[in-house]
Formats: structure tokens, sequence, C-alpha cells
């Protein structure tokens, strides 16, 4: 399932993470699978401010934390760690 690019209020299109496999840990030792639509469903109750950082600090490379888990895009080597 694809799904639409996240806009802010004036219409800028945001980082798209929607390629990309993610994960998610509570610990940041042990990951797990995570479906887009679990994330978006989490975004779409945040401030359109935090939702940006959050793509941005993902699309970055680091582990965004929100809620209490962190998350990342699933490096391409499993055994990254």
């Amino acid at each position: 399932m694809t799904t639409a690019m996240r806009e802010d209020s004036h219409h800028i299109e945001m980082e798209d993470i929607s390629a990309f496999p993610l994960e998610r840990s509570h610990d940041c030792a042990d990951w797990e699978p995570v479906e887009h639509e679990e994330i978006n469903t989490l975004l779409d109750n945040l401030p359109e401010e935090r939702v940006k950082m959050f793509l941005g600090v993902l699309r970055s490379g680091s582990f965004p934390k929100l809620e209490g888990v962190y998350y990342r895009i699933r490096p391409r080597n499993r055994n990254y760690t």
C-alpha cells in the first residue's frame, strides 16, 4: 500500500519515508518491523512541527523517539545494530 506524502499547512511536502522499511525498539538493541500505517496513525495525532522533526531525524539516519519508542529506517545490512 502506498501512502500519500505528507504536506504541512502551507502545502509543502515533508520528508518522505514511504519507500523505506521501518523498525522500532524500546532499547535500541532489539528491533522489530513496523508498518507505515501504524506510524502514520501516531503522526496524525502530533503537532505539525513535531511531525517535521520526527521525519527529518528519521531520514537523517538517527533514531527519533516517539511515545517511548525509538524508530529507524531498517539498515540494508541486517547485522547492523
